[in-house]
């Protein structure tokens, strides 16, 4: 068999992709290859495949390079961590040792250990932590951190790593091109980093291709404005309301739910003044992405006044508060959330708490609140699970201590996630005393208290070799 081009493979792949009906398989592939004995297009296909496959893993030789070799990657002036953490890291990801509820959340807690230590992990575990991030998104952003110029310059040259590649914002010719053209992965990774930089900068890049772009794109570019957003996008944001896409035209509304100080928000608040349903819904609350989807357990019009108050600014915090209309709450909730405004966050989870105004809320904030709670059970536990961490060492050497008192295992289930990512690591001693004490007979709860104890070790470990 001679050797196969580089490009047989994409060939071959492109008349699997798109049927052999419509594209016959290439007479330059099966030249370069041994006779393919098939009674078919179909299995034609396969063989090919088969063999060409079983040359890509062992046999393809690259092509003798003619050009400037490339510059080595910038020197990382960080020192290289310890043996004991890149030895406990390695085994995080290669599954040397497994952590119910997955290895990610150890990964990223060593990540950000490390990056705050001013450490570095050894080059070869460069290489594995960018594979996991690819496919774990929320490791992404501590990934790029703990790995430095090594990671960046491996981001480089790989497509599928492209999000970790820096973007040089001093070559606007660069930024320019590499946000027309690269894959859809790599334009929003270019307008975060524009955005982090210089949100009005990001959003003109999405105004130059605006006109251009498919529906699904300008959704997604409008979301993407999120990094950075201000007042300044509210001009942009405000057009986007006539934009002809429904989607697009609903993400620029949830922007601008986010911008208390908009034209929009200012007729939202005229629209709620006294606080009572509108009877009709006209064009402009349409244009401004009042819709007709009903809350649950609401009829129309007071669905209507919760999405009103949702996109409304807020004002002063009632004293009444917890006297107040259940959809009055509701909307406020929304507004809180989407303003991320603390001090009301604060007064509607001490009225009614709920995971999604804890999760909002600093750790001490939502700790606290959870610490007032009288009754431990499936409700405690998923106000548990939304807190934010680091929790305290006070606050998790108690937590342990109630949920000993719970009488279901599900309690204790419901909140494993977050107690393996958030626990202090000194509520340990009390963890293995509650396995030990726990009889042989309850397997359920022997095997999550063993896994909690086991990630718990870990993080301490990780604590240990990255000291503060």
């Amino acid at each position: 068999m001679s050797t196969p081009a580089p490009d047989s493979w994409e060939s071959l792949l492109g008349a699997a992709v798109v049927g052999t009906g419509r594209r016959a398989v290439p007479e330059g592939v099966l030249a370069r290859l041994a006779e393919v004995d098939a009674d078919s297009p179909e299995a034609t296909v396969l063989a090919a495949a088969a063999v060409l496959g079983a040359y890509r893993r062992a046999g393809w030789t690259p092509p003798p390079w003619h050009g400037t070799p490339d510059p080595p990657a910038e020197p990382d002036p960080r020192p290289l961590c310890s043996a004991t953490a890149a030895q406990l890291l390695e085994l995080l990801l290669d599954r040397g040792i497994q952590v119910d509820g997955g290895n990610e959340l150890l990964v990223a807690h060593w990540s950000r250990a490390c990056a705050r230590a001013g450490t570095r992990p050894p080059a070869p575990l460069v290489l594995a932590l960018l594979r996991l991030a690819t496919t774990a998104s929320g490791l992404r952003e501590d990934v790029r951190t703990v790995t430095g110029p090594r990671g960046a310059w491996l981001a480089r040259r790989n497509p599928r790593w492209s999000w970790a590649a820096p973007v040089d914002l001093g070559d606007p010719a660069e930024v320019d091109d590499r946000f027309a053209t690269g894959t859809w992965a790599e334009r929003l990774a270019v307008l975060a980093a524009v955005r982090r930089a210089d949100p009005a900068a990001g959003r003109r890049l999405v105004e130059r291709t605006w006109a251009d772009e498919q529906a699904a794109a300008r959704a997604g570019l409008v979301d993407a404005l999120a990094t950075g957003l201000s007042e300044a996008d509210e001009p942009f944001l405000e057009s986007a309301l006539d934009d002809r896409a429904a989607t697009v035209r609903a993400a620029a509304a949830a922007l601008l739910d986010r911008l208390p100080g908009s034209r929009r928000a200012a007729r939202m608040a005229e629209r709620v003044r006294d606080l009572t349903p509108p009877e009709e819904l006209d064009a402009a609350a349409r244009r401004d992405g009042v819709t007709d989807q009903r809350e649950h357990g609401q009829g129309r019009s007071v669905s209507w006044l919760i999405q009103m108050l949702g996109a409304a600014p807020l004002g002063e915090v009632p004293a009444d508060l917890a006297a107040a209309r259940p959809e009055l709450v509701l909307g406020w909730t929304r507004a809180a959330l989407r303003q991320r405004n603390e001090r009301w966050l604060a007064a509607l989870a001490e009225v009614r708490p709920t995971p999604e105004l804890l999760g909002a809320l600093p750790p001490e904030r939502a700790t606290a609140v959870v610490a007032r709670e009288p009754t431990v059970d499936a409700r405690f536990a998923g106000l548990l699970a939304a807190c934010p961490g680091p929790w305290s060492p006070e606050f998790s050497r108690e937590i342990v201590g109630r949920l000993r008192t719970a009488r279901t295992e599900g309690t204790l289930t419901l909140a494993f996630q977050a107690l393996a990512r958030h626990l202090h690591h000194t509520a340990l001693p009390q963890v293995e005393e509650w396995l030990e004490a726990t009889p042989v007979d309850r397997r359920a709860r022997r095997r999550t208290l063993r896994g909690l104890a086991n990630a718990l070790t870990i993080r301490r470990t990780i604590e240990q070799e990255f000291p503060s």
